[in-house]
């Protein structure tokens, strides 16, 4: 099935499917989601750059490239790995480990990994709709819709939201975004500051 993120089908889709998960956890849409529990429930083990290498160069580097994190199964026994960027900010790593839960949940087909022919360097697939189903409903799952409306509805700041929740402020933003509460929150945002 292909998403569409546009498409008010597949966001609710999305925000019934993140609702049954934490219901599965036996988590209400208010309380705080725990991402190593939902981890935990896949068998998921969880590693950051830092744990693959000792090579102070390569984690310094690790700061400055476009890779945050991805998600894959052990070849031999079938356990989902994810990989963490350990130079991004913590808060940018719940986002991303969220994202690499959402395809776990999703039952994606993880990434493959081959020899461009032409330049023979390694390359990646990837699937922008997937990529975007995924990041989606590892936000959904973080920051329950109802626990946004609530929060605008209780004039929360973005910075308190995302304190409260561990995660960025731009996830924070793109769930109020995504909810189309951004005028809302602006309204009361700008007499805060």
């Amino acid at each position: 099935m292909s998403y569409n993120r546009g498409d008010y089908r597949d966001k609710w889709r999305i925000e019934k499917r993140a609702a049954g998960v934490r219901s599965d956890l036996a988590l209400d849409q208010f309380q705080v989601l725990d991402p190593g529990a939902l981890a935990g429930r896949f068998g998921a083990q969880i590693f950051h750059l830092s744990d693959l290498t000792d090579d102070e160069i390569a984690l310094r580097r690790a700061r400055s490239i476009g890779f945050d994190g991805m998600a894959s199964i052990h070849p031999q026994d079938g356990t989902p790995i994810i990989v963490l960027n350990c130079g991004k900010p913590a808060r940018r790593r719940t986002a991303t480990l969220m994202e690499e839960l959402g395809h776990l949940v999703l039952s994606h087909q993880p990434s493959q990994i081959s020899t461009d022919p032409e330049l023979g360097v390694l390359r990646r697939s990837y699937d922008k709709a997937q990529e975007q189903e995924a990041y989606d409903l590892g936000a959904a799952l973080l920051l329950p819709k109802e626990r946004i409306q609530r929060d605008v509805g209780q004039r929360v700041l973005i910075d308190e939201i995302a304190d409260a929740h561990t995660c960025s402020t731009e996830l924070v933003t793109y769930r109020i975004n995504r909810m189309r509460l951004a005028r809302r929150y602006a309204a009361y945002a700008r007499r805060a500051s």
